[in-house]
């Protein structure tokens, strides 16, 4: 059928190439309209599934508390510069970006550089009231003491007097009334709940500022107003911001240096790395390709040949690909390269087959339809199974690689099509053009010296090669995982090195992980959440742990509210506390009608009639005033109830994961080493199952195209050796498996096993009796096709995603240890067979 088929399109080709070639012009122009539509997605977990366990955890929290979006502006200033320039600087660079407009809009929903903004202090006295006034609403129980030695008789004189002296210091009404609020300075522990920093990061303790411990260096962290997947606000926020920052006055003189770091920066850096890789690497593949091919045949009209259905076919594929997906990724983006190094081996079979049947004398239709019909059925059968291969890839979870087999093997169809169909026209169309033109015999490329060692050698090139396999399986089994995700990235990018660098001034190199539940009830959340930072205080202490911030260290439960004030009846006689206060303000000048506040909430407290509050009243009050950003990453509203998140922050290697999700019962974890162990899993089980079935298809079709037990067991063996080398090679040089260079080992069954069959087809054809006139004319075209596959994949190694770079290395040893096979391992093992059929 397949071969009725082919005899058709030769006759189509035959009589109707000017036709053919301009319906292909038409729709190669409306593909390049096309792919104008697609856009660039840089975001990594995306690729990912998000339905269930820590990625979905993971991305759910994002999107609900937008912690991903921060961008940081860091100020570093030289030796000898004094830090209140950089205070300065940090007030000047702040006070602009508030007003720093994009598209004719604010560019910011906040910007800060104060732990607490002046204008946050006269927004928070109503919250301050409501705490302050109440102490069993902020303080712990460990705080009792402390606050014992406040309300102590020596303590209470200390603070009235010390009262006294700032008012006469300090004439303001607002002062005043904060020491009315507040006679004992409770505010400052109250304070310093919300003085902890964000994100894992440390500020100097004492500094109101985002100031780094060391003072060299001040963090402005601001919120843009669209998120970082917004490629034109990120690429608009940026050139503003550099714009804004070069023109600020207290830098002029260069001795504080500014950067920028965070989501869109990033963002935008690696969706222009994405794009030169692609094109860099698709460029690169196709010249070297093209150079390649010149060289092997010699006539510059051969370019012509192959590049332009190889070129039509890849823009046929980015018209469908912008209709269907509309985007790229960080694995799709490869996809040209990979096309160029697989689409042009169908264009060598057929021009290298039609090459030879000239040079040996045929005329146009009989070359073009041998070439068609005997050499394009092994490229049906070649293609089918690399076609396959890749469609195996769709049973894959991971939805940048779904995208990646769908796109390859939308692609090798159109590149097919192509071959079959306008390389023909083509020829055909030149021919007829062009009346006389003399075909030489191409050359052998040595593939006479090596078929006439393998037929004089033929134990020894065994024995040879099957030491070499023992070899490579004894390192196979001791191949790699990348468990680290940062060594795929660029290292490059500048605001990933201003990342790694703000991090280690602010001491936020840790991991993060949080933990999650959820409730409809509050109040109950409250208590679970109490029991959880319980367990997360004992880690602290324990050092398996540097910090965490739990929504209950802000918001006290009703049960908590009760046991603080039980503690303070128990620790502290309120009624001595109540008249010596009295006391000292008759005695230092102060009115006690402006301490009623006070006096009133420790007078409810002596008497047992303190109000304990709800926690959605306490929340209230704090979403009136500037503090509930410090909750937005803690609590999420949802329409079925609340969901509570703690942040923990520890160093790799110190904490189990499991065993503290184990702990907190009732609660989900995840953070970066859970997605990245998450992730992991995925692709080692994907990997476990999708090579298999990759196998079992190329068996299957190999088996219908052969249909001997012999043969088909021949044509899988220098497969199954060159996979063997692969792994063996990986191990070897240090190459660790990652959940990009994971996808090419099914594909490499896919490609590798194209020789294996090209080989044993010719050697068939022939007769079955001489592989060594096999080899030698069906050697070139396979080593050629090979090393287009490698030349194409192998562009890969420039990008400077290293994700992408070892899925170059991996294809080259990959398909260059399956050529070595197929043109040495498969020859000799048939001459082998056949002298020893002979001797007996």
């Amino acid at each position: 059928m397949v071969k009725k088929l082919l005899r058709g399109i030769s006759s189509l080709c035959l009589h109707h190439d000017r036709k053919i070639l301009l319906i292909f012009f038409f729709v190669l122009g409306v593909a390049f309209v096309l792919t104008g539509r697609i856009r660039f997605d840089p975001n990594f977990l995306k690729l990912f599934p998000a339905e269930r366990g820590p990625i979905k955890l993971y991305m759910e929290n994002l999107q609900e508390t937008g912690t991903f979006d921060l961008l940081f502006i860091l100020l570093e200033k030289e030796e000898g510069v004094e830090p209140q320039r950089l205070i300065h600087s940090g007030r000047e660079i702040s006070e602009d970006l508030k007003r720093m407009e994009v598209e004719g809009r604010r560019a910011f929903k906040t910007v800060r550089f104060q732990k607490m903004e002046e204008e946050d202090l006269e927004e928070t006295k109503p919250t301050l009231a409501l705490f302050l006034t109440h102490p069993h609403l902020f303080l712990e129980e460990e705080d009792i003491p402390k606050l014992k030695e406040r309300w102590s008789e020596a303590g209470i004189k200390r603070q009235v007097r010390k009262n006294k002296v700032t008012l006469i210091s300090h004439a303001s009404f607002a002062m005043k009334d904060l020491i009315e609020m507040d006679p004992f300075e409770l505010r400052w522990v109250f304070m310093q709940k919300w003085r902890q920093g964000m994100k894992g990061l440390e500020f100097d303790e004492p500094s109101n500022f985002f100031l780094s411990k060391d003072q060299t260096s001040l963090l402005i962290i601001a919120e843009p107003q669209f998120p970082a997947t917004d490629l034109s606000f990120s690429k608009s926020l940026i050139e503003g911001m550099e714009k804004t920052i070069s023109l600020a006055s207290s830098l002029q003189d260069r001795s504080i240096q500014v950067s920028f770091t965070g989501a869109h920066p990033i963002a935008l850096a690696e969706s222009k790395i994405i794009r030169f890789d692609m094109q860099s690497s698709f460029l690169f593949s196709l010249i070297l390709v093209l150079i390649l091919f010149f060289y092997t045949y010699r006539r510059w009209v051969t370019l012509l040949f192959v590049g332009l259905p190889l070129f039509g076919g890849i823009q046929l594929t980015m018209g469908i690909v912008s209709i269907t997906l509309g985007s790229l990724n960080i694995l799709t983006s490869a996809f040209a390269a990979i096309l160029v190094g697989l689409g042009i081996d169908f264009a060598v079979h057929i021009y290298d087959r039609y090459h030879q049947e000239r040079a040996s004398g045929a005329d146009l239709s009989s070359a073009i339809e041998t070439a068609l019909t005997q050499t394009g059925r092994g490229i049906w059968t070649g293609a089918s199974t690399t076609i396959f291969s890749f469609t195996v890839l769709f049973f894959s979870r991971v939805q940048g690689i779904v995208e990646l087999a769908f796109i390859v093997s939308v692609g090798l169809l159109c590149a097919l099509l192509c071959i079959y169909f306008v390389l023909p026209s083509f020829l055909v169309w030149i021919d007829k053009r062009k009346k006389s033109y003399f075909y030489s015999p191409l050359r052998t490329f040595k593939f006479r010296a090596l078929s006439s060692f393998l037929e004089k050698n033929p134990f020894l090139s065994l024995s040879l090669l099957i030491g070499i396999t023992l070899f490579f399986f004894f390192f196979a089994f001791r191949i790699e995982v990348e468990r680290d995700f940062r060594n795929l990235r660029p290292k490059e990018i500048a605001s990933l090195q201003v990342f790694e660098r703000m991090a280690k001034t602010f001491g936020g190199k840790k991991l993060e992980a949080i933990t999650i539940h959820e409730g409809k009830d509050l109040s109950s959340l409250l208590s679970r959440e109490e029991g959880i930072a319980e367990t997360l205080d004992r880690y602290e202490k324990e050092g398996k742990i540097e910090s965490f911030v739990s929504f209950s260290q802000f918001i006290p439960s009703p049960e908590k509210q009760r046991r603080v004030v039980k503690e303070i009846q128990k620790s502290i006689d309120l009624e001595k506390v109540r008249e010596k206060f009295i006391k000292e303000l008759k005695e230092n000048g102060f009115e006690t009608s402006g301490f009623q506040p006070f006096l009133r909430g420790l007078a409810e407290l002596k008497q047992g009639n303190e109000k304990i509050y709800p926690p959605e009243t306490l929340m209230a009050s704090l979403q009136r005033g500037p503090l509930k950003k410090g909750l937005e990453n803690l609590l999420v509203k949802k329409e079925e109830g609340y969901k509570i998140v703690s942040h923990l922050y520890y160093q790799k290697g110190k904490l189990s994961l499991d065993q503290l999700e184990k702990e907190l019962k009732g609660a989900s974890m995840t953070g970066s080493e859970k997605v990245e162990s998450e992730i992991l899993r995925i692709v080692e089980e994907d990997l476990f199952l999708l090579t298999p079935i990759a196998f079992i298809l190329v068996l299957v079709i190999v088996s219908l195209h052969f249909k001997r037990l012999k043969m088909i067991l021949l044509t899988l063996t220098p497969l199954v050796m060159g996979l063997l080398w692969t792994v063996g090679a990986m191990s070897l040089f240090g190459i660790r498996i990652n959940f990009v260079n994971a996808v090419i080992l099914p594909m490499i069954i896919g490609m590798g096993i194209d020789n294996s069959v090209h080989l044993m087809h010719r050697f068939l054809e022939g007769g079955g009796k001489d592989m060594g006139y096999a080899l030698r004319t069906t050697g070139r075209a396979m080593t050629l096709c090979s090393l287009t596959t490698i030349l194409g994949f192998g562009s890969l190694v420039t990008a400077r995603y290293q994700a992408l770079s070892t899925m170059g290395w991996v294809t080259i040893l990959g398909i260059g240890f399956c050529l070595m096979a197929a043109l040495c391992f498969l020859p000799a093992l048939l001459i082998f067979w056949e002298q020893k059929r002979r001797e007996h």
